[in-house]
């Protein structure tokens, strides 16, 4: 499914600062701001904009940030990711290469950090780590790289599954779902008739 300019536009600007009001992204955009109000429910139906956050700089909270690799088997991956996704510290986690583990973590000082050492050598899935100091943010940008003719792979609300054409979409108490296929659409919407008249 395509990216209109006017979409990707809105999705740079908001990038760029999520504090932009509907009013604002109207006038950036050349659109009126009922159509920016249109857009962006749109983009977050399709979970494509996930939330608007606030950007702390923990350089400025004189805090400690380091990048660290884990190495660990395969039949392990799923357990040493699911024990770091629930530490605080851990503020971006990625599996890579199916063994390895990289994340980025923010610490109070060399002591927590000592701390969070020891918690990771106890975590007996773990084979090898390494971590290296950030000394510097040259760069921090979203991961999302936008650019014309840009496409939106959603995934099917029934089945799942990535739809990589255009999806067939069905409209439920003012809100867009997705689905795959005429099958998935008609067992959707049985399913989403029949919770819906359970809850009243």
């Amino acid at each position: 499914m395509e990216l209109d300019p006017v979409d990707i536009k809105i999705l740079e600007l908001l990038q760029e600062n999520g504090r932009l009001s509907f009013r604002d992204l109207a006038k950036r955009t050349g659109v009126t701001t009922p159509t920016v109000s249109s857009k962006v429910e749109h983009l977050e139906n399709m979970g494509l904009i996930e939330g608007f956050t606030v950007v702390i700089d923990p350089e400025m909270l004189d805090q400690l940030t380091i990048l660290l690799d884990i190495e660990c088997k395969p039949s392990d991956l799923k357990a040493v990711l699911d024990r770091m996704e629930g530490e605080k510290e851990v503020r971006e986690l990625y599996a890579v290469d199916g063994t390895k583990v990289h994340a980025k973590v923010t610490l109070r000082d060399q002591n927590h950090l000592n701390g969070f050492l020891e918690t990771l050598g106890s975590i007996e899935e773990i084979t090898s780590y390494k971590y290296h100091t950030v000394t510097r943010t040259v760069k921090e940008a979203s991961r999302a790289v936008l650019h014309d003719g840009q496409n939106v792979v959603v995934n099917c609300y029934y089945c799942k599954k990535p739809i990589y054409d255009n999806p067939v979409k069905l409209k439920l108490d003012g809100k867009d779902h997705y689905l795959c296929c005429q099958s998935c659409a008609r067992l959707y919407k049985e399913k989403y008739d029949r919770i819906k008249a359970e809850a009243d």
